[in-house]
């Protein structure tokens, strides 16, 4: 962990002796332990240690960035050389906005020293735990245990001086009987909050079956998904429709039709840095509070979100969603949440005639129609076929093909149970959600 005081104190300087018109530096700090398993053994153990720092130069209305990977003295003022001359040769911008501030802001709420500094020995020690359960039911466990310390600093000419940290740890188990398989993760920012063996229990129900996986038709089935399946769609719609630039381009398929309901009046759906649901993350890369933004109320598009260049060219203040300066998407939400029903998860599967129950989707794009949000992907371990209100039949894989307004528009029920959703191995953000059941999925395709 480097610290606040260090990282505010680096920052602060290469602020104070930049000659541009305007400064903004933030760093971006991780240290990322990775434990993967398979075959009853850890077979990779990884510490890696990473630092970003992004510095951002206004001159005459031309931007400059330049990235460095150190804080050292040397790295940081040819950073900041570079990012000039990026400037001096760059062209006079019409996208430009004053920089935010004043604003200071430090917080650890969310950083947990034991989680941070728990010894490897403790995975150990639970994958004998895990083993033991699976080798008593005669089924085979792979996956990762995965702990992550974040900080990130922001500090500009304007008077942002910011800084929080936070921990997570993070749990992916993949359980195999005969030829089927199951799946279930975690994560919590808090490692002794993270309870594995309930997750080993939900990937174990969706595979200690002795049925072979059905090989189903093509078309439109009632489907049931899980916490994991719905993140999936939600966040990539968050990435092709809730930002100010995709809106702007008018590829969102919000644009035009903010006010409109273009989802069941079940569905509600809200980005929220400050939620103690979610992994918390209080301000943004320029510097900005996070602030809470209602995306979809009750099926009606309410809300995109902004940073202050897309803010200032909207007339609208800066929500908190700025990305680093360096990253070409515009201002992201990263912390969604979808509402709660009312509706326990084992009734949504006891009132389903004939569908199926996706426990996650993979290899998913958004980006075959951005304005009706038309989406591909394939299902993946513990799919199963519902019929009579139970869980009857194992499925192998299948593809889908479907707009998530037209899906999401034909709400059957919502869960009131959510999971907290994240990767803190390969993605920032999270995602907070619920079981949902669809009146209909397309599916196109299907594995041999």
């Amino acid at each position: 962990m480097i610290g606040h005081a260090r990282l505010l104190e680096e920052l602060g300087k290469l602020v104070a002796r930049s000659p541009a018109d305007a400064t903004s530096v933030c760093a971006d700090a991780e240290r990322l332990r990775v434990s993967r398993f398979a075959h009853e053994t850890i077979h990779q153990d990884l510490v890696q240690e990473s630092l970003s720092v992004t510095i951002k130069v206004i001159v005459n209305r031309r931007v400059g960035i330049a990235v460095t990977d150190t804080l050292e003295y040397a790295s940081l003022h040819r950073g900041l050389r570079a990012a000039l001359e990026i400037a001096r040769h760059a062209p006079p911008t019409t996208l430009l906005a004053p920089l935010p501030g004043p604003y200071q802001h430090i917080t650890l709420q969310d950083y947990d020293p034991a989680t941070a500094e728990m010894p490897a020995q403790h995975f150990v020690n639970v994958l004998k735990r895990l083993l033991q359960i699976c080798q008593g039911v005669g089924a085979t466990l792979a996956g990762s245990f995965t702990v992550s310390e974040a900080e990130l600093a922001v500090a500009n000419s304007n008077g942002v001086a910011c800084y929080a940290a936070s921990t997570a740890a993070a749990a992916k188990l993949v359980t195999m009987y005969r030829k089927l398989s199951g799946y279930a993760s975690g994560v919590e920012p808090h490692i002794n909050h993270l309870d594995v063996e309930a997750l080993l229990e939900r990937a174990l129900k969706l595979c200690l079956h002795r049925h072979d996986p059905l090989t189903l038709p093509t078309g439109t089935y009632e489907v049931i998904l899980e916490p994991e399946a719905v993140a999936e769609l939600v966040t990539w719609l968050g990435y092709i429709a809730f930002g100010a630039k995709s809106f702007q381009e008018r590829t969102s398929c919000l644009s035009g039709r903010m006010g409109e309901a273009l989802l069941a009046r079940s569905i509600t759906i809200s980005d929220d840095g400050n939620d103690p649901a979610g992994l918390r993350q209080p301000f943004d890369y320029e510097g900005v509070a996070k602030q809470r933004v209602a995306l979809i109320d009750r099926g009606v598009a309410t809300g995109i979100v902004y940073d202050t260049t897309y803010g200032h060219l909207y007339g609208q203040p800066s929500t908190g969603h700025a990305q680093p300066p360096d990253q070409p998407d515009g201002p992201l939400p990263l912390h969604l949440f979808l509402e709660p029903g009312t509706t326990r998860r084992e009734e949504l599967i006891r009132s389903c005639r004939r569908g199926l129950l996706i426990p996650r989707f993979h290899y998913v794009s958004g980006l075959l129609n951005t304005r009706e949000a038309l989406m591909t992907g394939l299902t993946r371990e513990g799919t199963w076929l519902i019929e009579d209100g139970k869980l009857r039949h194992p499925v192998t894989t299948m593809r889908f093909t479907q707009s998530f307004l037209e899906a999401f528009g034909h709400v059957l029920g919502v869960s009131k149970e959510r999971r907290l959703i994240a990767d803190p191995a390969q993605d920032a953000g999270c995602a907070v959600m619920p079981t949902v059941r669809l009146a209909k999925f397309r599916f196109t395709g299907r594995s041999a």
